[in-house]
């Protein structure tokens, strides 16, 4: 009997409240765009923007939907329904979530409010800026942040400008906040000498040398001198080579000549192993192409097999089995009335035939008992 029910006992558990209100909201979330990550965990609705696309992610939690969803924004924006971690703070659809909410009703309404309202894009190098005060440290020194905007409880942490406050802008006639420019480039200051700057941190950094230091006798020599210096190349060429920073520069680049041959080297070097490793690859997704060939059909197997033995095919089996031994023996008794067959074999044929009808009445029966007190599990 245990082999012929298939173990109807090993179903899993039947899906509770909470997993069908689940269901439900998630439903309705696939009925605004959502896209689904995460089976059951996570969800994204995609809002086109002017100049871009912004990224609505739900997050659901574990006990969902008694707790509350989770709503981020990507990429970084300026907002009053948005905090500093791109949350959605300012729904009331969302603050106010409980079971009996419309999760896809509380994602709509931060569409809408997006569209009538669109936030602000906040430029990435603000916030790497922010987050990474060292950022460009060398280059300019700027005096420190001593207060926040009055917007800053709703708007992204931006980077502080060169004068120590945060960029302040004004909306428009929509009530759009325009997105913040990018800040300039830090300028490299000229010294009086033709010198660069101390931002100069350049490898090749060469500062042009002060000639009357470096050729003393050139403010000594008369105008027919120099116009004779000016044809003697070689004597040029030789006084120019006296010079150190020329020689530093010269040796510098060398030095790097010689560090870009090692590099390339190095990285020749490493190209038997990424070979090798290219092969891997290639072998690993032929065999997981392999394994995965025979897992769905391993996977076609298994479903055939799970409906041939599911137990409301089976009771449909035993009721075209019962029918059919029915049959035959009344088949049996009109050739028994017509002397077809005499009385022993008909006998004999006729109790063989309504054993077997009313063996399989009987497990078609007990089949039906055990479908009816756990009917949930088929």
């Amino acid at each position: 009997m245990n082999r012929l029910f298939g173990g109807g006992k090993n179903k899993g558990p039947s899906a509770t409240n909470l997993q069908a209100q689940k269901s439900k909201q998630i439903e309705s979330l696939r009925k605004v765009g959502a896209i689904e990550i995460i089976r059951d965990v996570e969800y994204r609705v995609v809002v086109s923007q002017t100049n871009t696309n912004l990224t609505i992610i739900i997050n659901l939690p574990a006990q969902f939907p008694s707790e509350k969803p989770v709503l981020t924004v990507q990429p970084a924006v300026g907002h009053p329904w948005v905090d500093a971690q791109m949350k959605v703070v300012g729904c009331p659809n969302v603050n106010n979530f409980s079971m009996h909410s419309d999760l896809g009703q509380a994602v709509q309404a931060v569409l809408e409010e997006f569209r009538k309202n669109p936030p602000a894009v906040v430029p990435q190098h603000y916030i790497l800026g922010f987050n990474n005060p060292t950022i460009g440290s060398t280059m300019v020194s700027s005096p420190p942040v001593t207060s926040l905007p009055s917007y800053a409880g709703h708007f992204p942490q931006t980077a502080p400008s060169s004068t120590g406050h945060f960029p302040q802008p004004t909306p428009n006639a929509a009530g759009r906040h325009p997105t913040i420019p990018p800040p300039l480039p830090p300028r490299r200051i000229t010294g009086a000498a033709g010198e660069l700057g101390p931002e100069q941190t350049s490898p090749m950094a060469f500062n042009a040398p002060n000639f009357s230091a470096e050729f003393p006798t050139l403010k000594d020599m008369k105008l027919s001198e120099l116009h004779d210096l000016m044809e003697d190349e070689e004597r040029i060429l030789e006084m120019v080579l006296k010079i150190p920073d020329l020689g530093k520069f010269a040796q510098q680049r060398e030095n790097l000549s010689s560090s870009c041959v090692q590099l390339a080297q190095s990285n020749l070097s490493k190209k038997p192993e990424i070979e090798n490793l290219k092969e891997s690859i290639i072998s690993k997704n032929a065999e997981y192409d392999q394994v995965r060939a025979e897992f769905e059909s391993v996977c076609l197997r298994h479903n055939g097999l799970s409906e041939q033995f599911h137990p409301s095919h089976i009771q449909t089996n035993l009721k075209v089995a019962v029918m059919e031994a029915d049959e035959e023996s009344e088949k049996l008794a009109e050739k028994f009335l017509d002397k077809e067959i005499d009385a022993d074999n008909f006998l004999k044929a006729f109790m063989e035939r309504r054993t077997v009808c009313h063996l399989r009445r009987a497990k078609e029966e007990k089949l039906n008992q055990i479908i009816m007190s756990q009917g949930l599990h088929f």
